[in-house]
This record gives structure tokens, sequence and C-alpha cells, in this order.
């Protein structure tokens, strides 16, 4: 059976008064690439996330989807990427995606449905702290006043739970305990593959000391068992071998001299 979506038809929960109340409504739907060519001609390209980033405003007036050279409504796909001039005739970015997809992803309502929601979201994360740690931006940045309902700095980021205010998430992922593999330098690479072993070492310390001390207390036995077969065998090869007499010996009128051997 297909993945069912659910969540999908604002319009009929609109008229009715009601809220979603989780009934599967069908499977989840993707037709990628049979799109509104002329809202989103093509994917995204690596220049037009690079000119996103250079951006330096995060937010400019009037705070929504007309703003131009805003970051904030450039990374969204509100703006052209290309000059960062406010467009409502195409999707760009992030929004490009989900008109591509061509299916569940393109409803704002049911768009979560879809894993590939949450993988395109996390790059877009990723993007937005790319921008973060190049521009460093103070926390006060982030609009206090007029922007549109439900995302001024104070509000809390609603359904979401524990709540958080939205200027609270205006900070650095390292702030929250996460990195991404691809913004790490090669050092910390290195750091990153190692950490799992060396947390792994920091609870069973005791337990690789006390294995490290048998292990030299066992290598210093077979050591000195080692040394100790080695002296006996070489004392006995002596004592076979062992000459009785000298090999030149002196005869009786001190000048003939014989060889002498034991054997």
């Amino acid at each position: 059976m297909p993945p069912q979506v659910i969540c999908s038809r604002s319009d009929e929960y609109n008229s009715l008064e009601t809220l979603c109340n989780g009934t599967t409504e069908g499977p989840l739907l993707r037709n990628p690439g049979n799109h509104d060519k002329g809202r989103t001609p093509r994917l995204p390209t690596s220049a037009e996330v690079e000119f996103c980033l250079s951006l330096t405003q995060y937010e400019t007036e009037p705070l929504d989807r007309t703003a131009n050279f805003s970051f904030r409504n450039t990374l969204e796909g509100f703006a052209n990427p290309v000059d960062g001039v406010a467009t409502r005739a195409q999707s760009t970015l992030h929004n490009a995606l989900h008109i591509y997809m061509n299916g569940s992803m393109s409803q704002v309502q049911g768009s979560a449905n879809d894993p590939i929601f949450l993988i395109h979201h996390v790059f877009v994360d990723s993007i937005f702290e790319q921008w973060l740690r190049r521009h460093q931006p103070v926390r006060d940045l982030y609009p206090a006043v007029n922007a549109p309902i439900g995302h001024n700095h104070d509000y809390h980021m609603v359904p979401f739970i524990p709540l958080f205010r939205n200027g609270d998430y205006f900070v650095s992922s390292l702030d929250f305990g996460y990195n991404y593999a691809y913004l790490l330098e090669p050092g910390q690479r290195i750091q990153e593959f190692l950490n799992p072993y060396l947390d792994q070492a920091r609870h069973i310390w005791q337990w690789l000391l006390g294995a490290a001390i048998l292990g030299a207390l066992l290598a210093s036995l077979l050591a000195a068992v080692i040394t100790l077969a080695c002296r006996r065998t070489k004392k006995k090869r002596m004592e076979l071998y062992d000459e009785r007499q000298p090999l030149l010996q002196e005869g009786e009128d001190g000048q003939n001299l014989s060889y002498q051997t034991a054997l």
C-alpha cells in the first residue's frame, strides 16, 4: 500500500470550520519534472545559491514576499536569485523544488507528508547556516515588528513543542548541538570522525586502563619466562660442548705442540 497523506485539504477544513483530524486522504503524489516550466524553468544552481549567500541583509522592507535584496526572501524563492529583486512570475530556490516535485510537495498545507520535504528543508537550513557564519548578524537584526503574522522576533513558532520564539533560532546550528558535514574544516572532519570513539572511550576508560595494566603484567611475565628459558638453554649448550683440555697443549720438552680436543 502506498504511503498515505493527511491534512492536505485546507479548503475543506475552512468550509467545515474544523481542524485536520489525521484521517488518511489518499496516496502520496509525485510527478517530478512535469510541472509548470514557465514558473520554474529548472532547479536552482550553485551560482544562484552563492548569490543568495552574498546578500548582506537578512530582511528588508516591507518584510514580505515583495522584499528586494533580502536574503530571507531570496532563499525562500520569492526573489530572483540572479539580482535579488522580488518577482511574482517565478518560483525559485526553496520554492522551486516544491513546484518541481509536482505533487503532494507542491501543496503548502500537505507538503510535509512527503519525506523529501525533510531532506529539502534540512538543506535549506544548511544554506541559512552558511549565511549566519559568513555574516555573523546580531540577534536583534531579526525583525521585531511588521513581519507577516506569526513571524515577529518574539512570536512563538507554533505548533512545535517545546515552544521557542522565532528570534531564538537566529543563531548558529552549533548552539543547538549539530553541524553539517560539508561545512566542516578538514581538521574538524577528522575530529568529527574520532568523536564517537572518544566518547565511547570516556565511558569505558577504567576498563581500558585495567586491561592495559593486566596486559603489561602478562607481557612482563612472558618476557621473564622467555629470558629464563633462553638462559637455561644456553647453559646446557655450554655444558655439552665444554672443552675439558686446551686446544693447544705444550709437550713435556716445551717444544712440541699438539692439538687436543674433548670430542
